[in-house]
């Protein structure tokens, strides 16, 4: 066997066996609360909505069923987060018969797992049913692994693979800011399967390793992704208990605003007071804010003004009562010539 063929195979290796081990961590998932058997079904007790695209609303209409000969009304159906929509609270499943209950989800601006929770609860029952929502969130490239590990020192250098989901074939433009170098150094051709090599040991203009990759493609449907950088550096210990501790807010254009939700889980009555972005060629507003009495949803408006082309990886400060915290934000400018 050639040795480049060998070289080819080795770095196919070591992207699958990553791969799957980032997939085993993430499969595990927390649960809510523990259901109280009953007599009322749902039908079906479990919706899950494949592979979406991150920041998308995903609805579906499932069925509670009652065997019994009376009616039971509901006495209260609660989502787990403020991402979930739901609208049963006092509805009445009529005796021997059944009762349609849509839901919606909005997913997270990042990519991974979501999963939510609706719980539900009758008048003159002692059953707790819980109804659970599951989504992947994935763009139309999707990185594999999700994540570099660079614990260790011989991790700082290596590869990762990204794969177009659609099979449209695709060029990456940059890769933390500078070219992309592929795996075995030849010029990049459009392609829907692209391996890259990292280098974190030169920092370039940065001087430090960086939490995220950032990930820029010409991907029409994928302009922009990310790769968490795990690293002693980039530890994130947020104050407020963040659903997501960075957002990808697309393409941005100077002078055009860019809208995204924030979820704030386990706040009470925290309340965002003000944020602030850490460049001063963005202005970011505080929006709307809206709270279960547990999670808080929290908008904010991101006003670029004279950003320069090219990727972008910055944070905005929530600002919060003794609990300040830092959101990583990214995108790529892409402001017509």
């Amino acid at each position: 066997m050639h040795l480049p063929a060998l070289g080819t195979m080795l770095i196919a290796l070591s992207i699958s066996l990553t791969g799957l081990q980032s997939a085993q961590t993430q499969g595990t998932r927390r649960t809510g609360p523990q259901e109280i058997p009953g007599p009322i079904r749902a039908e079906p007790a479990l919706v899950d909505f494949g592979v979406v695209e991150p920041g998308t609303v995903v609805s579906a209409t499932i069925k509670l069923v009652n065997p019994l000969d009376r009616p039971v009304t509901i006495r209260a159906a609660k989502p787990s987060c403020t991402c979930t929509t739901v609208d049963m609270t006092g509805k009445v499943i009529p005796a021997l018969g059944s009762i349609d209950m849509p839901m919606s989800m909005k997913t997270a601006h990042s990519v991974g797992d979501k999963v939510a929770q609706v719980n539900i609860v009758f008048e003159g029952l002692n059953q707790l049913m819980s109804v659970r929502l599951e989504a992947e969130t994935a763009y139309a490239v999707r990185a594999n692994p999700v994540h570099i590990d660079a614990l260790a020192p011989e991790r700082m250098t290596g590869f990762f693979e990204l794969l177009s989901t659609d099979g449209k074939p695709f060029l990456v433009r940059s890769v933390d800011g500078k070219p992309p170098v592929t795996a075995d150094g030849v010029p990049m051709k459009p392609a829907s399967r692209q391996v890259i090599r990292y280098d974190l040991t030169k920092p370039g203009l940065r001087q430090t390793v960086p939490p995220f990759l950032i990930v820029e493609t010409d991907h029409p449907n994928c302009p922009v992704l990310d790769l968490r950088v795990r690293h002693e550096s980039t530890r994130i210990t947020p104050l407020l208990n963040l659903a997501e501790f960075r957002t990808n807010a697309g393409v941005l254009r100077n002078g055009g605003a860019t809208e995204f939700e924030i979820e704030v889980k386990h706040a009470g009555q925290t309340r965002v007071t003000g944020v602030a972005a850490s460049r001063q060629d963005i202005v970011a507003t505080l929006g709307e804010q809206k709270s279960d009495g547990d999670s808080l949803l929290v908008k904010v408006k991101l006003l670029p003004t004279s950003m320069p082309n090219g990727p972008v990886l910055f944070t905005c400060t929530l600002e919060a009562p003794g609990k300040n915290t830092d959101l990583w934000i990214y995108g790529t400018v892409r402001d017509p010539a």
